[in-house]
């Protein structure tokens, strides 16, 4: 072999293709790390997306069941809550004699007070007064309670009457309104 053309030959013939092979090598891990880090991140946002689309359907279809009660809820709304406390304990006071549950006073008030004055929702302050046995007043207390779930209780005072069986209760309810 002419000497002139042993050191190109070695240079182009080997040196060059193995150097190209290694940087072609090289590059293609570099990339291909970088592919499979973007792989897993995608695929962990994949698995946390399908996690959180399942607890959407769950809570979707757990509104659709619960649309009855919220519909039932709405219509609480809409009668003002004065006029339906009112109906409330004239009918209770018709299960009961009158040494047994007597409303004494009965004071709505439009202005908000106690949480419903610092809140942004329009609410409505009911005050009243009745006497009867503990066993009334408790009665009285859990059916107006369940029957009109938008009152919250402000506060409560009870003390005895004349005679030992009745108690005078002072009762402050919010009303939640529209």
């Amino acid at each position: 072999m002419n000497p002139h053309y042993k050191d190109p030959v070695i240079v182009f013939g080997l040196a060059a293709p193995v150097l190209l092979v290694v940087l072609a090598l090289g590059l293609g891990v570099h990339f291909r790390s970088k592919l499979e880090k973007t792989y897993e991140a995608r695929k962990n946002h994949y698995r946390t997306f399908k996690t959180v689309e399942g607890e959407r359907e769950a809570l979707e279809q757990k509104v659709q069941t619960q649309s009855p009660h919220m519909s039932r809820w709405m219509t609480l709304f809409e009668k003002p809550a004065a006029t339906k406390v009112n109906t409330f304990f004239r009918q209770f006071e018709k299960e009961f004699d009158s040494t047994q549950f007597q409303c004494t006073a009965f004071h709505p008030k439009t202005t908000p007070g106690a949480i419903g004055g610092v809140s942004g929702q329009p609410s409505a302050q009911l005050h009243f007064s009745f006497r009867g046995t503990f066993r009334a007043l408790q009665t009285a207390v859990l059916e107006l309670e369940t029957r009109m779930p938008q009152l919250q209780l402000d506060s409560i005072r009870l003390s005895s009457g004349d005679n030992r069986n009745v108690l005078n209760a002072t009762v402050v309810y919010t009303a939640w309104q529209r």
